[in-house]
């Protein structure tokens, strides 16, 4: 990796288990210890996962209000502001705090496509991008679709935006052992429970195939504030006794070790870590083909499904040829391994960190002329 001459701080808006944050300790430990530390704007409840639990990084903490979280990030930055600081998807307020508390070298990471609710939002969130991105500043997206959207979120400014690929594969990801034969097709979901990831459509789905295929057993892998309704939305269905919710867990092998397929039907992702994931994990995915997934299968296109009136057909049509689908499985997860490795991430963010300590010559963020 080379001598890091450097110290690097990490804004966080949540330390909560979700796509990025899960891969953060892992990511941590592979620089020098004492690189990082990590200030999260929203804290943890007592009983919430903390993903920073016993990671070799000092944590600070902001506030769930958002002046009070913006005036403990603006005192953290003014005593680090020769620090490089590395945003996660935080938005342009929190970025802007950065740059008015004097911080001189920063990575912001677009890890998300909805940037906007309505025109006045649309208008005043521009704005604040342009305030807040310096000519210092590097910008990062997970996909090469994330970076299209925010492209064209952001014209006519053109930012210069990197692609770096999340790190999924990585020693979290152990191939799933062979297992004797069993009565049962099992179908699961991880994730969190919430918003976008489409599932009261994946609990219809569910009751679609398991009509088709009695033994079909469904278990849903993750928390979050859906919970209680998909639940009940079970219950309506009579469905409770072959879909089941297993909660968060943080030993991936405990949710792919029992799964002969993943069923990802989320309706927008800026990557998508779960069903690289499943591939690395020797598991075969069904998943609906939205910009950012077709990304990630783009020579595996046997994976995807349209979405639309007739996915429940493309679904069953799928599970009756699983066997295809089990073939494709060892390649897809050959090129995965490098393609979405720890390493190349880590080369990534090296290279984005060693930027900022040359001289400005280049210009980030231009009007279109």
């Amino acid at each position: 990796m080379g001598k890091m001459n450097y110290k690097v701080c990490l804004v966080h808006y949540t330390s909560a288990p979700g796509g990025i944050e899960l891969l953060m300790p892992e990511i941590i430990r592979m620089f020098p210890e004492g690189t990082f530390s990590v200030f999260v704007i929203r804290p943890p409840g007592d009983k919430d996962y903390n993903v920073y639990n016993g990671v070799p990084a000092e944590v600070f903490r902001g506030s769930e209000n958002n002046l009070a979280a913006a005036w403990r990030l603006w005192r953290y930055a003014c005593k680090r502001r020769h620090t490089v600081f590395h945003g996660f998807n935080t938005g342009p307020f929190f970025l802007l705090v950065l740059r008015l508390a004097g911080v001189k070298r920063a990575v912001y990471s677009v890890r998300g496509t909805l940037h906007y609710t309505g025109l006045l939002q649309k208008t005043l969130r521009k704005l604040a991008w342009r305030a807040a991105l310096s000519s210092r500043y590097r910008i990062l997206a997970n996909s090469g679709y994330s970076r299209d959207v925010f492209m064209k979120f952001m014209a006519p400014f053109k930012p210069h935006i990197d692609v770096l690929y999340n790190p999924v594969g990585s020693s979290r990801i152990k191939p799933a052992p062979e297992m004797a034969a069993r009565e049962s097709l099992n179908i699961i979901y991880t994730g969190r429970l919430a918003d976008g990831k489409n599932l009261f459509r994946w609990i219809e789905m569910a009751v679609a195939i398991h009509s088709y295929r009695s033994d079909a057993m469904f278990f849903l892998f993750g928390d979050g504030p859906l919970r209680k309704e998909l639940e009940e939305y079970c219950r309506s269905f009579g469905a409770e006794g072959y879909i089941r919710f297993m909660g968060f867990v943080s030993d991936l092998s405990e949710a792919y070790g029992r799964a002969d397929l993943m069923m990802f039907l989320s309706e927008a992702e800026s990557f998508g870590n779960v069903v690289v994931e499943s591939i690395l994990s020797g598991v075969p995915v069904i998943a609906s083909a939205i910009p950012s997934v077709r990304e990630i299968f783009q020579d595996f296109p046997q994976f995807l499904v349209p979405e639309g009136p007739g996915m429940e057909q493309v679904i069953i049509d799928r599970i009756a040829g699983i066997d295809e689908l089990r073939e494709a499985v060892p390649l897809a997860s050959q090129q995965f391994s490098k393609r979405f490795s720890l390493e190349q991430h880590v080369h990534g963010l090296c290279s984005a960190y060693d930027s900022l300590s040359q001289p400005e010559t280049d210009i980030l963020l231009s009007q279109d002329r």
